[in-house]
C-alpha cells in the first residue's frame, strides 16, 4: 500500500490516517524531522500532531536525531500455525508467555525472576486422625498444576486476550494463563488515550 495517496484521501477519516503514520514511523524506527511534518501535512492531521509525538512517551521513536530511515523490527518467533484471514501479526508477549511456561526466560532481561518452585504432588495426604480408613490414593480433580497472571498497565488489546487463550490451550492444561488490565483497548480507545497521555502525565508529575 502506497502511504501518500491514502494520507491525501479525503474519504479517509483522520483517525485512520494517523494509524498509518504510526505503522510507517514505528516500521522505519523513526523519520526526519522535515518528513514528519510534510506528512502531517498531506494528511492534513495538523490538530492531532501532538498524539503522534506522544508516543514517544510510551518509549516509541517518533524522529530520529540522524533523519536517516533505517527499519528495525522486534525479533519475534517464527510461526507456522494458521492465522486469521486479515491478522498475520502475533503480539510479542505470546512469545513471553511461552517462555514462561517452558522455563526459558532470558536472564538477562528477566534478572528478577526467581526459579520456579518445585510442583506439588499430584496426591492429596492422607491423614492419621481417621485410623488410615482411606488406604488408597486419592487424585486431586484435574486442574492446572501452574498459573501465569499478566497485568498489562493502560489497557489490553483483543490480540493479547487471544494470545493468552492460545498459550492456555496449547499447554493441554497444564498452565493456566490469566491476563488483566485496567479496560480493553479498541484501536479509538488507544488513539483517544495517545491524545491526553501528555496532559496525564503533567497531572501526575504535579505536586
Amino acid at each position: 500500500m502506497k502511504l501518500i495517496p491514502v494520507l491525501l484521501d479525503a474519504v479517509v477519516p483522520p483517525y485512520e490516517k494517523i494509524w498509518v503514520l504510526l505503522l510507517y514511523i514505528l516500521l522505519w524506527n523513526g523519520v526526519s524531522e522535515e518528513n514528519l511534518d510534510k506528512l502531517i501535512q498531506h494528511a492534513n492531521v495538523q490538530a492531532y500532531s501532538s498524539l503522534i509525538w506522544n508516543m514517544e512517551q510510551l518509549g516509541g521513536t517518533v524522529t530520529n536525531p540522524g533523519g536517516s530511515e533505517t527499519s528495525i523490527r522486534l525479533e519475534q518467533r517464527e510461526r507456522r500455525e494458521p492465522t486469521y484471514q486479515l491478522s498475520h501479526w502475533t503480539p510479542i508477549i505470546k512469545d513471553m508467555m511461552e517462555d514462561v511456561v517452558k522455563d526459558g526466560l532470558d536472564q538477562k532481561l528477566w534478572s528478577f525472576v526467581s526459579d520456579p518452585a518445585p510442583t506439588s504432588s499430584s496426591q492429596v495426604a492422607v491423614s492419621a486422625r481417621f485410623g488410615h480408613w482411606h488406604k488408597k490414593k486419592v487424585a486431586i480433580e484435574a486442574r492446572p498444576e501452574s498459573r501465569i497472571i499478566v497485568y498489562i498497565m493502560g489497557g489490553v488489546a483483543m490480540s493479547k486476550m487471544r494470545a493468552t487463550y492460545e498459550v492456555t490451550m496449547a499447554t493441554e492444561g497444564k498452565w493456566e494463563v490469566l491476563i488483566s488490565s485496567s479496560h480493553i483497548l479498541t484501536p479509538t480507545q488507544f488513539l483517544d488515550d495517545l491524545k491526553t497521555l501528555d496532559q496525564k502525565l503533567e497531572d501526575i508529575s504535579l505536586p
